[in-house]
């Protein structure tokens, strides 16, 4: 390609696109691989695009799925809109044959927030790496996951991520990308819909490796499921169909499940489970996700897969933090609030001592340094390492790692918190986002590090340190220096055996 080159490339049905060369690197923005999801299709199982002649523009980003901003009362907008339903390709050779890797980006956002447009989640620094790299969006919130019985789909979100896939699998030749080396990466609900997806077979095939970072892999029973339709449905004095929730005013609706996610005196009024930290997640339906993420890996992995699924996954070591530190709820949190996640979670008596014991739960307020820990683990840290263990017990290739370094937001209380890792891994320090979390002057040589050991993995399969085994649990530790050594052992990890 030359600067003047404007890049296109044309996909298998003979429809073409047109992109924009940024930086020297081809962008094709705003891709549909379904159609919208609005009128009859809102709760429908996503529909293919149809087929088009000619070239089409694709140098803008489409909207964001229709979601309530974070941190937005009564008198704010809602963001998104319904033709949300698309995918976003960075390629260093935007032509057939190149027979490049391809590396696709599932964002989180707790099932109801986020997309693939944000500034840091730009492909452009893998693509310079030789990765065709690929971002999509999906259904969220009441779109995306919100249980009807057998009046809707289940799952629709996982069902936009699986069209996605099969959309990459038929048309990422055209980009220069081999369908036969596509890796899968996700955060935070990004990576918990890639650990639903990794037991499905409706996505067996649809990729060959797997990034998880910070897995949340909770998912909800179909009565959970059913509490949250209630209480959503109460709040907009609607019936909890789709038909009721449908003829609502969408910024409603919208707002209605924002106030969910930020009142927990709210889902309590609601009869919510303290472990439930998002009204919506996936939900265990019986068809679309038979069985939790973890007890369907280990279904599935206990038959050994040719080729094999090459894993990589891990988590930050202290990842609530960033719910409960920069608003001060940490200070807020009583001994109370710890016990009743401990009744909703499971985690058995004797855990409150050894979750005492930890340094952080020494000095000040340390019911809320407790349930910060607990929900640290239960949420992300503990999925993660049972997701290595469940892998390595079956003698499949996977690699673990932890994010230490810790912030100095927040007067230096932020710590190494959820979502730390996206500005190192994505190599971009220098956006708003990334300097959020951050700050201003964060360690260049651990943003390489990460950049660099992700695209090793994505192109080679191995990031740089030794697999996760049954009699070498090697773990990676990315802090200032980096180091790597055996998995520690530890008391309020061991804590959730049985329970998780």
């Amino acid at each position: 390609m030359t600067l003047d080159t404007v890049p296109c490339v044309h996909l298998s049905h003979g429809g073409g696109l047109q992109g924009r060369l940024d930086r020297g690197v081809a962008v094709f923005r705003g891709v549909p691989y379904a159609q919208a999801p609005q009128g009859a299709l809102r709760f429908a199982a996503p529909e293919p695009v149809a087929a088009w002649s000619g070239l089409r523009e694709a140098t803008a980003f489409a909207p964001v799925p229709p979601q309530w901003p974070r941190g937005g009362g009564a008198q704010a907008r809602m963001l998104g809109g319904p033709d949300c339903l698309t995918v976003n390709v960075w390629t260093p050779e935007p032509r057939a044959g190149a027979h490049l890797p391809v590396m696709v980006w599932i964002p989180g956002g707790g099932f109801l927030r986020g997309g693939a447009s944000d500034p840091l989640y730009d492909g452009a620094s893998f693509a310079r790496k030789g990765i065709v790299f690929v971002s999509l969006q999906y259904r969220l919130g009441v779109d995306g996951f919100m249980h009807f019985g057998g009046d809707a789909p289940a799952n629709r979100g996982l069902l936009d991520m699986q069209a996605a896939l099969r959309w990459v699998q038929d048309h990422i030749t055209a980009f220069g990308g081999d369908p036969e080396r596509v890796t899968v990466f996700g955060e935070s609900a990004g990576a918990g819909a890639i650990a639903c997806l990794m037991g499905m077979q409706a996505a067996q095939g649809l990729f060959h490796r797997a990034i998880l970072q910070s897995p949340s892999v909770a998912c909800q029973t179909a009565a959970e499921a059913e509490v949250v339709r209630t209480a959503v449905a109460q709040l907009l004095g609607v019936p909890p169909t789709p038909q009721g929730l449908g003829n609502a005013p969408l910024a409603d609706v919208l707002f209605a499940v924002h106030r969910l996610a930020e009142d927990e005196t709210l889902r309590d009024r609601h009869g919510f489970s303290r472990r439930t930290l998002f009204p919506l997640r996936p939900v265990i339906d019986g068809q679309v996700l038979p069985q939790a993420p973890l007890a369907a890996l280990h279904r599935r992995w206990a038959v050994p897969q040719r080729p094999a699924l090459q894993v990589l996954v891990g988590s930050n070591a202290e990842e609530m933090r960033l719910y409960h530190v920069p608003g001060g709820a940490i200070d807020r949190i009583t001994q109370d609030d710890v016990t009743a996640f401990m009744r909703d979670t499971g985690l058995p008596p004797a855990a409150r001592q050894a979750y005492a014991a930890l340094p952080a739960c020494q000095g000040g307020n340390h019911a809320g340094e407790m349930l910060c820990a607990m929900q640290s683990d239960y949420y992300y840290r503990v999925p993660a390492r049972r997701i290595a263990a469940l892998a390595a017990a079956q003698r499949l290739p996977v690699h673990l790692y932890e994010l230490e370094w810790r912030s100095p937001q927040c007067g230096g209380q932020l710590g190494a918190a959820h979502g730390m890792d996206l500005p190192f891994v994505f190599n971009h320090l220098e956006t708003s986002t990334g300097r959020e979390l951050t700050g201003n002057a964060p360690p260049q040589s651990l943003a390489d590090a990460m950049h660099g050991a992700w695209a090793n993995f994505v192109v080679q399969g191995d990031p740089g340190w030794p697999e996760h085994g049954p009699g070498t649990p090697w773990m990676q530790f990315f802090d200032d220096l980096g180091w790597c050594g055996p998995a520690p052992a530890s008391a309020t990890l061991e804590a959730w055996d049985g329970v998780l």
